[in-house]
């Protein structure tokens, strides 16, 4: 037989072809799971791929337990109420970074010359329950590519009257069934604490030119628990189970519960959570039984083109699926954009954003660990006038925030905030302030507790120690208060009759100095403000929840 002959015959009926294609591709197979499971129905269909994907589940469950695959978008989570950072261990908190910048850039795209964009979401009511998620336009394309597949695998029956490859598209429809209804799906995408109060801050690090705020407001997931990613062999990501868990009674257990425990344990057996051994026992069944599926994909030589356009048409919907975009209410967490900060330089973003919101130094330390410029230490320090001055000298930089007039910080009126979706593109006129109380006090955490790490303040020390810090030094001080003596009376405070009058203008008084939010001592010692409270109350720009 010549080569052109056996080339013809291949073409015409390709053999072992789809052998080979069953055992490449499981990483597609297995970010296709993490993205499509929560429901009853998992969109994931049967493709190539699924073999290897059994096996990659196997060896995971055998080491370090975890079904869903390693991030893969960097993401670092700060806690922008207590200033601590985290890395992001779980896959989910990647994917919603990367969905929330894809969407934004969409609608503001960065401009040249753009030196950081943070945009400022707030988080609305999820009605989904602790360990569900919601429908979503993937589960209506990949019921349809799982009919589709069906549709063609019946070609052979419908011709010569051959189920073979029908079989082996159902067995393995099912198979993949079985596997995206494990709860230790749920159980690694969702946290416990699911009603967080904190505010959070999503960006890939120094030199990243995006920052997404979410503002909980007591509906927000912790993405802080999130990020840490526990292991599903211990009991915690267990507890939001009802069927997996049990309730404890505190007083007849030897030791305290946690804090933000939900007074459950985890059902085990043989030391292990239930959830996980039933998770092992699952993994060790499918994978048997996929390499028996694999054995009667071999067996079959007829109409092998019917059975490579499941495979593919499988593949393909399994890679968009991998890919795509999801709205973070998908994830049970819906936003509602607030607005977007874009700036020339990154200091002045940091600076514009804690005018308003009075979150940034966190962010303001990762983005500048080094040496601070003098009129920079003193902003941070609560004289912003000559860094402002500064600033306006330059058209590129905008306007500082602290000499325009004050920008409420509102939330959705709790009627209409469940009708909305973080892509709806105009806010209702229904608004009102509520009285938010953060869970952590930033001003008492800041400057009580300096031990956590050194101070960025600390770091430019040796840059001119008598300058020194105007809210600490005892001489800067009290130059500082003799310079405010001679300032008239009306410059000192804002009034609110006068900000309310004031509400047309383009921006306010530019040598009014804000009070300070951040009061952070050269050394460990720190100099408590008695006036601090009052006039932090009286500032029209501090937010109702600050």
């Amino acid at each position: 037989m010549s080569t052109i002959q056996q080339l013809r015959e291949q073409w015409i009926n390709p053999s072992d072809v789809s052998t080979i294609l069953m055992v490449i591709g499981g990483d597609v197979v297995q970010n296709a799971f993490a993205q499509g499971t929560g429901q009853l129905y998992t969109p994931v269909c049967f493709s190539f791929g699924c073999v290897a994907y059994a096996f990659i589940t196997l060896v995971n469950i055998i080491g370090d337990g975890r079904l869903l695959p390693r991030p893969d978008y960097p993401v670092k989570v700060f806690n922008l109420e207590s200033g601590y950072a985290r890395e992001n261990k779980n896959w989910v908190v990647g994917r919603l970074l990367r969905d929330i910048e894809a969407q934004v850039s969409r609608e503001r795209p960065l401009q040249d010359g753009t030196g950081i964009r943070i945009s400022v979401f707030e988080a609305m009511e999820n009605d989904n329950k602790p360990t569900q998620f919601s429908w979503s336009f993937v589960h209506v394309i990949g019921a349809f590519a799982t009919l589709l597949q069906l549709a063609v695998s019946a070609i052979p029956i419908a011709l010569d009257r051959q189920w073979g490859i029908m079989f082996i598209t159902v067995v393995g429809t099912l198979l993949i069934q079985i596997a995206g209804l494990l709860p230790q799906w749920r159980a690694e995408k969702l946290p416990n604490r699911q009603r967080a109060k904190d505010c959070y801050a999503l960006t890939s690090g120094n030199g990243s030119t995006d920052i997404v705020v979410i503002i909980g407001r007591g509906l927000c997931l912790n993405l802080e628990e999130m990020s840490a990613s526990q292991s599903p062999r211990v009991n915690r990501p267990w507890e939001k189970f009802q069927r997996l868990s049990r309730e404890i009674d505190p007083e007849k257990t030897e030791t305290l519960p946690r804090r933000d425990s939900q007074i459950r344990m985890a059902r085990t057996f043989r030391g292990l959570p239930l959830g996980f051994r039933l998770t092992q026992f699952t993994c060790w069944t499918l994978s048997i039984l996929w390499l028996l599926l694999l054995v009667n994909v071999a067996a079959s030589t007829d109409y092998t083109w019917c059975i490579l356009a499941v495979g593919a048409l499988g593949m393909f919907q399994n890679a968009w699926l991998a890919a795509v975009e999801l709205p973070p209410a998908k994830r049970n967490m819906p936003l509602w954009h607030c607005e977007t900060i874009m700036t020339h330089k990154v200091m002045d973003g940091l600076m514009d954003f804690d005018v308003t919101y009075g979150r940034g130094v966190p962010l303001m330390e990762e983005f500048f660990p080094g040496r601070l410029r003098q009129e920079e230490v003193e902003w941070w320090s609560g004289n912003t006038r000559p860094h402002d001055q500064l600033r306006m000298r330059n058209p590129k930089r905008g306007i500082p925030r602290s000499v325009q007039p004050a920008r409420p910080t509102s939330t959705l009126d709790p009627s209409v905030r469940r009708q909305m979706s973080w892509t709806d593109n105009k806010r209702p006129d229904s608004l009102e302030h509520v009285n938010y109380e953060p869970s952590t006090r930033w001003d008492t955490l800041r400057t009580v507790d300096r031990s956590r790490k050194g101070s960025t303040f600390d770091k430019v020390r040796e840059v001119n120690d008598s300058v020194g810090d105007a809210g600490n030094n005892p001489q800067r001080k009290q130059d500082a208060q003799s310079v405010d003596d001679e300032r008239p009376e009306e410059q000192q405070t804002v009034d609110e009759t006068d900000a309310e009058n004031d509400a047309d203008s383009p921006f306010s008084d530019p040598v009014t100095e804000r009070p300070s939010r951040v009061r952070v001592a050269f050394s460990k010692d720190v100099i408590s403000d008695s006036n601090y409270e009052q006039r932090a109350r009286e500032s029209t720009r501090c937010p109702p929840w600050a």
